[in-house]
């Protein structure tokens, strides 16, 4: 248990151990994805919900996609990065994210063209690198901004821009590659 410093942090308490009893367990099955050793899978989750920990006043809801995107994107990358310290090779093939949603429209016609376009856009997201499409969402979809990230993901914020930018271009791509198929 943490020690929080005063009753003004107990709302910040009782949200990390919600976070905790509610993300635990799925965090540690994506870490055990990357690294396929349960004592480094544990250090990995450990290490992002001290990451987490730094961020919380950031999740206004626990149990909600934005908040379940953020924690697994987090657990995957200190797994990635703790993979590629031991292992010193290639990122491994990761599973695709859940929980990607659009907006909402006013009109029925425009939620259904908008919900045509967000599912175009998640598939096109699952194409993409990790490290990419990774960015993109927290950016995008959650609204980091980019010391946020680079923060969050153990990177510099030059480097964070660059794959923001490479991401946006390979997006462009691959949106060129679905226009230009007959």
């Amino acid at each position: 248990m943490l020690l929080w410093g005063g009753p003004e942090k107990d709302r910040d308490q009782s949200k990390f151990e919600q976070l905790y009893l509610t993300y635990r367990q799925l965090m540690y099955h994506v870490a055990y994805g990357v690294l396929r050793d349960p004592q480094l899978s544990e250090d990995a989750v450990h290490q992002a919900f001290m990451r987490i920990l730094n961020h919380l006043g950031k999740i206004s809801e626990v149990d909600c996609p934005k908040t379940k995107s953020f924690v697994v994107i987090i657990v995957k990358n200190i797994a990635i990065n703790l993979y590629n310290s031991r292992k010193r090779r290639a990122v491994l093939s990761l599973d695709e994210m859940e929980g990607w949603t659009g907006g909402a429209a006013p009109s029925p016609q425009q939620s259904v063209e908008d919900q045509e376009g967000a599912l175009a856009l998640a598939a096109l997201l699952e194409r993409m690198p990790e490290g990419y499409r990774s960015v993109l969402l927290l950016k995008y979809d959650n609204g980091y901004s980019t010391g946020e990230i680079a923060d969050m993901l153990g990177l510099t914020e030059e480097n964070v821009k660059k794959r923001i930018q490479r991401a946006r271009k390979k997006l462009e791509e691959l949106l060129q590659e679905e226009v230009s198929v007959p």
